[in-house]
């Protein structure tokens, strides 16, 4: 999903809906690059050819970052959060239009 185009006319459901969006997004982010930091095959390349199976890859290792919080193994990992793709430059693809759709729809269950 994208969020709302912040032309300084948004409705506070709009803004409302781009600050959660963007705190979510963030979240993602710094997760998915502690998971990079801990299990390097994720930066590169993933040892899967079948893409359905990526996502068990995935989930696995976060079980195992998980076992290794608990267990106290902690890694110093830089997060970097890339702000250029924030911005979207380029016309809208149809998946793209779905999101904002979907986009839309959400904003109204916010209040």
């Amino acid at each position: 999903m994208v969020p709302f185009k912040d032309n300084g006319h948004l409705s506070e459901r709009q803004i409302l809906f781009n600050t959660r969006h963007s705190s979510a997004r963030m979240m993602v982010e710094r997760s998915i690059g502690l998971l990079k930091g801990r299990f390097r095959s994720i930066l590169d390349t993933l040892p899967l050819y079948r893409t359905d199976l990526i996502p068990k890859y995935i989930i696995a290792c976060c079980i195992l970052h998980n076992i290794c919080l608990l267990q106290n193994d902690m890694i110093d990992i830089p997060v970097i959060v890339n702000e250029q793709n924030c911005v979207q430059a380029e016309p809208l693809q149809d998946t793209q239009r779905e999101g904002i759709d979907k986009r839309n729809a959400i904003m109204y269950f916010l209040s």
